[in-house]
């Protein structure tokens, strides 16, 4: 009796403060979403102080519900956090190993700390032998949240940025947070989603008036849908039974869609700052035709019809190697999804195999690092390198684009392009004009992304196997949806690398580790050796084969391969593996519904036709 009155009395004050919370107004909304950040900081450190203090008595459970009271305290705060606060959130929930931030490359290796380490210290049991390592990462953790409390940021609160923070964090859910990006050991992802809903909430909120006199009537169906995507998540708390899709197509699009036509209608534009550069243009859902920008890598270099229409000829031009022997297309063909249906492509000898897959074209444009080894940055630059590679195109990229310049055929067509021209630059103009062609190979209309703008065109097997690739089997958490390649959530800007432990030949004994360490030639950092760009899984089933070295020839061997920890399960991993070493245990129909959802993602025909016809 006593402690049902406990628990109700309990009930009264939560819902007391909440109301006090809802009823709060200042003059300024952002101003009090800054106060919001600031309590919910100061929870944050409350909780953290009592993790440091139960860790002094080691219980278990003890110190395992208070994480999960931490993190969901952080989570509420998240949307701010990692906004205007990135610094400290790598600090407070980064990584828990050593990695390697690709969009600040001049830091170099980062350490792990943060509350993924605590996490893999408690779950899923704690050794009482880590109780230092426990203690430490606890005060770090305590030291940077005070830290990052105390700190003042040259960030404004102000409507424009703190909404462009609500829409990443939603992209953030979706695309990360229900796949346990953060919360693989705790499995306490679908919660934490909860929670920085919550968050979202109580920030819109303060905002209420404001979007009322936009469109009261979405204003009021918004917080309908928040409502309802909490208590969808408090009620399917099975983590690998979880619909991901229903979720998504119910509650998580929808109320992007309110939020964007928000923005919209206010002017709201994206934070233009180089912190925040982002390829998505954060103004509609994840999925909407045309929201990701395939000219945001253009750096210095311009577009037009005329340069597109000269990059396509040249695209196709034999005359850019040497000898005339092959063209871009000969690697990257159309029919073959811009590949060459090769384990490694062959130098311009006839014979001699290249050391890399030629990857696909198709979406190329949103891949802010280039080539396997991420070693480039721009297209142009990245044309460049091959037209001046001995043993890709043997040839000199000024002297092909002198030569073909010269040309009648050629003569108007590269005057429109580049009026004026000096020779001097025919080499630069000729890739300019190749990759503005290439920024046309974007293409995100296949049956996945028309189900996911409301079409019901994936049947059961496919839609599990959807669920599947954000849950149980883990591939989401790497292969970010929808780009599904290494493109991080929520500015989708730069391509994260993975350690996997591809292995020389397809064969299940006495395997032997490819000898290719990757990035680590281009870095020279430790962590690096044998890393790869995680490349997007669109067009998958037709751009066989796969991996780097392009030993695996079907997705069947390609799905077994991850299913039994990659590297580690044929006793050939590397030590910086970074693939987890746990078997997914996926049984056979898992693994067929998985080939089934990866099948949708092949872009329709009709749109390979438009885009990559024989009449060019």
């Amino acid at each position: 009796m006593m402690l049902k009155k406990i628990l109700i009395l309990s009930g009264f004050v939560i819902l007391i403060g909440a109301f006090s919370f809802f009823s709060y107004k200042k003059s300024d909304p952002a101003e009090a979403v800054k106060d919001f950040y600031l309590q919910q900081s100061h929870q944050l450190e409350q909780e953290i102080v009592q993790l440091q203090q139960l860790a002094i008595a080691k219980n278990e459970k003890a110190l395992q519900q208070q994480f999960i009271k931490t993190r969901l305290a952080y989570k509420q705060a998240e949307t701010i956090i990692e906004y205007y606060f990135n610094f400290f959130a790598v600090k407070l929930n980064g990584p828990p190993i050593v990695f390697f931030e690709e969009d600040e490359p001049d830091m170099g290796p980062q350490q792990p700390n943060g509350m993924q380490v605590i996490e893999g210290l408690l779950f899923p049991h704690f050794d009482k032998a880590n109780t230092q390592a426990l203690e430490d990462a606890t005060a770090t953790l305590l030291l940077n949240t005070r830290n990052m409390i105390a700190t003042t940021e040259s960030n404004a609160f102000n409507e424009e940025f703190i909404f462009d923070a609500v829409m990443e964090e939603l992209y953030r859910i979706t695309a990360m947070g229900i796949t346990g990006f953060d919360s693989q050991a705790a499995v306490n992802g679908l919660p934490e989603c909860g929670a920085a809903l919550k968050g979202v909430q109580k920030i819109l909120l303060l905002y209420k008036d404001d979007m009322n006199t936009v469109n009261a009537a979405a204003t009021k169906k918004l917080q309908q849908l928040l409502d309802a995507a909490q208590q969808y998540l408090q009620l399917h708390t099975d983590f690998n039974a979880f619909d991901r899709m229903e979720f998504i197509i119910k509650y998580m699009n929808p109320i992007t869609v309110i939020i964007g036509d928000y923005k919209k209608a206010k002017g709201l534009g994206d934070n233009k700052s180089p912190m925040f550069y982002s390829t998505i243009k954060k103004n509609n859902t994840l999925f909407a035709a045309g929201i990701f920008d395939a000219n945001k890598y253009l750096d210095d270099n311009t577009t037009s019809t005329e340069k597109i229409l000269l990059g396509r000829k040249l695209f196709f031009d034999k005359q850019l190697s040497s000898g005339k022997q092959r063209s871009c297309a000969t690697c990257h063909n159309p029919a073959k999804a811009f590949t060459d249906g090769l384990s490694t492509s062959v130098a311009i000898d006839g014979h001699t195999a290249l050391p890399r897959n030629a990857p696909t074209l198709w979406n190329a444009a949103l891949q802010r690092n280039l080539f396997l080894d991420s070693r480039s940055f721009s297209l142009e630059d990245q044309v460049m390198e091959v037209l001046n590679n001995a043993k890709e195109m043997h040839g000199s990229a000024q002297a092909a684009a002198e030569n073909i310049i010269a040309q009648k055929e050629y003569d108007t067509i590269y005057a429109k392009a580049y009026p004026g021209a000096a020779k001097a630059v025919a080499a630069v103009n000729i890739c300019n004009a190749i990759a503005c062609f290439e920024r046309t190979l974007v293409s995100l209309n296949a049956k996945f992304d028309k189900q996911m703008r409301g079409q019901q065109l994936m049947n059961a097997d496919e839609i599990k196997g959807f669920n599947l690739f954000m849950g149980k089997a883990k591939c989401g958490t790497c292969h970010f949806m929808p780009l599904f390649s290494g493109a991080k959530p929520p500015r989708y800007y730069y391509t994260e690398t993975e350690v996997i432990g591809v292995p020389l030949k397809a064969t299940k004994t006495n395997s032997e580790l490819d000898k290719d360490e990757g990035r680590f030639i281009v870095t020279n950092f430790p962590l690096h050796k044998y890393a790869f760009k995680t490349m997007s899984l669109r067009n998958i089933a037709v751009t066989a084969p796969y991996m780097h070295n392009g030993v695996f020839k079907t997705l069947e061997e390609v799905i077994d391969f991850y299913d039994n920890g990659g590297g580690k399960g044929l006793n050939i991993a590397p030590k910086n593996q970074t693939l987890p070493f746990d078997k997914l245990q996926l049984n056979n129909i898992e693994k067929k519904q998985l080939i089934a959802f990866l099948h949708t993602l092949t872009d329709t025909a009709e749109t390979r036709k438009t885009l990559a016809g024989s009449s060019f």
